[in-house]
């Protein structure tokens, strides 16, 4: 995005500015002048400037009945500097924006509270007397509870309370984003074309799509992608031109084909530039014909199956000639095959590299443990997932698996476990593929979408497994179809034959998720009020713990 300070010059600033600073954290209250909630310039005033602010999946958000729009007050806190930009840990809007320490409570001692104050501040003690303001909200001062802390000190030191308000206030009680990101096929290959797009946007952010139909998807508000797979081509397809130089072949000079179902798909060549040309030139054509957000390169890196290697060429040199070639496309790239290799898994750095897929990401119809992902495989799809959030770019987690969708509960939820734990709210997508009567592959658990983590993002799945051997990320503020449902957690035991007591947790928990029937508009459900979490988990189980 162009830098929006560069869009307010000359405009009149007000005069808030930088209320603390500690080491490279800073506190800044201004007025929101453009952007969105990823994005947004702030004026912070004559000590400050405008100045870009972003945000991410852990960054604790307290809305007040307000939303990220020009005019808006704020007050943020985060790492950065006014003459660059800051990345927020937490965001405040309206008129009670002046709160020093938005955070979740994890530890109470007499008159010192330990507060949780995200990933810019860290955990902090603050002191309150029996002359401090505290407002309740039906909440009390224990472990869990969001907290607004107003007085005196810093994230380096400690703070001292002049003002406290727990419970609701600290959250808004609604947000947007009533669903995570999710993916399917739609009106082209697999997907349904008897759904009313503007039904479908209600519930699909992404969708691959025909060019017959894209046009009017988009406009009904789905991301479109168009799909190819520009390494496997078959005669009829539309790279497959009688120019030699666009296949490859072996050290006999012989062009490579592969058996697929009943015809020959011929390996072309990513050195080629008469091949990045036609993958251009098709690409424009598809653009004229329907909008297309990103193209899905299929196979992008694979060479499984082939009867005989190009001539002089590796899986690491193939792979390197594969992310040269998408760095030729026109238009942004969506690609499958991250999980593939550790050179594969690199490849999404690459700047026309919009995101990613992972099949068999957390449900499989192969071995060793169908139809769930245990293991070492688990554990790098979580990875997968958090490494892309860091480079922020989109993670299609793509769980195989033609299984009636309203019979496959239990799965449904160690899926949605395990996306959530590591998922990051701007990009990570879910895309199951569980068959339903709508042919609409987007199931009604999506709707819990939990936001401020007690544990900002880590660099490992690791870090998320407690002594026992469960795997739990925490989250201060959840929703169900935007409504708030207070806080939950992602817990999932990967393990395929162990099972594991439920740890000690730093918020408390009276219910989980509860999911029933088939899709999301096919009459499926989810509550918030489902029973009590377990004491002990079950290999192979995945559950949300709600407040």
């Amino acid at each position: 995005m162009p830098s929006l300070a560069q869009q307010a010059n000359g405009t009149t600033r007000d005069t808030k500015s930088v209320i603390s600073t500690s080491g490279s954290t800073s506190t800044v209250s201004g007025t929101i002048y453009a952007g969105t909630a990823s994005e947004m310039n702030v004026n912070a005033g004559s000590g400050c400037g405008y100045v870009n602010v972003y945000t991410n999946s852990s960054t604790s958000w307290t809305y007040n009945g307000d939303t990220v729009s020009s005019g808006t007050p704020i007050t943020f806190t985060g790492t950065g500097n006014c003459g660059t930009s800051f990345t927020a840990s937490s965001v405040t809007l309206g008129s009670s924006s002046s709160a020093n320490l938005t955070g979740t409570i994890y530890g109470v001692s007499g008159y010192t509270i330990g507060v949780n104050g995200g990933s810019g501040c860290g955990n902090v003690n603050v002191t309150y007397t029996s002359s401090t303001s505290i407002t309740y909200n039906g909440d009390s001062i224990a472990a869990g509870t969001p907290i607004q802390v107003w007085g005196s000190g810093n994230c380096g030191t400690s703070f001292s309370a002049t003002k406290i308000v727990l419970g609701s206030s600290t959250s808004s009680s609604t947000i947007a984003q009533t669903h995570v990101l999710t993916s399917d096929y739609l009106g082209g290959y697999g997907g349904s074309t008897t759904i009313a797009w503007s039904t479908a946007a209600t519930v699909l952010s992404w969708a691959e799509v025909s060019t017959e139909y894209a046009s009017a998807i988009s406009a009904a508000g789905i991301k479109t992608m168009d799909y190819l797979a520009p390494f496997f081509q078959e005669s009829t397809d539309p790279l497959y031109t009688s120019n030699s130089a666009t296949f490859s072949v072996n050290c006999s000079a012989a062009r490579i084909g592969l058996s697929y179902n009943g015809g020959t798909l011929w390996l072309m060549n990513p050195t080629s530039t008469a091949l990045e040309g036609l993958v251009n030139t098709w690409e424009a054509g598809q653009e004229a014909q329907g909008h297309i957000d990103a193209f899905f390169y299929d196979d992008i890196d694979t060479l499984y199956g082939v009867p005989s290697m190009p001539c002089n060429t590796t899986q690491s040199s193939w792979d390197s000639e594969g992310s040269s070639f998408i760095q030729t496309s026109t238009y942004p790239v969506i690609f499958n095959g991250y999980s593939s290799n550790t050179d594969t898994q690199s490849l999404i750095k690459t700047s026309k590299i919009s995101g990613g897929m992972s099949e068999n990401c957390y449900a499989t119809t192969g071995s060793p443990t169908p139809p769930f992902i245990t293991g070492s495989t688990w554990v790098t799809n979580e990875n997968l997932e958090l490494l892309a959030a860091a480079d922020n770019k989109l993670f299609f987690c793509y769980n195989n698996g033609a299984q009636t969708g309203s019979s496959e509960i239990q799965l449904r939820n160690y899926i949605y476990a395990s996306f959530l734990l590591t998922y990051n709210l701007s990009t990570s997508v879910l895309w199951d593929t569980f068959t339903t009567p709508s042919d609409v592959h987007v199931f009604p658990e999506t709707k819990i979408v939990a936001t401020s983590p007690l544990v900002s993002a880590p660099s490992s799945v690791t870090s998320l497994q407690k002594s026992g051997g469960l795997y739990v990320r925490e989250y201060s503020a959840c929703y169900l179809a935007g409504n708030s449902i207070g806080h939950c957690a992602a817990i999932v035991n990967s393990s395929s034959s162990t099972s594991y007591a439920m740890p000690s947790l730093s918020q408390s928990y009276s219910h989980t998720m509860s999911i029933s029937g088939a899709g999301s508009l096919d009459g499926g459900t989810v509550s918030a009020t489902g029973g009590a979490p377990p004491s002990s988990v079950a290999p192979e189980t995945g559950l949300i713990a709600i407040q």
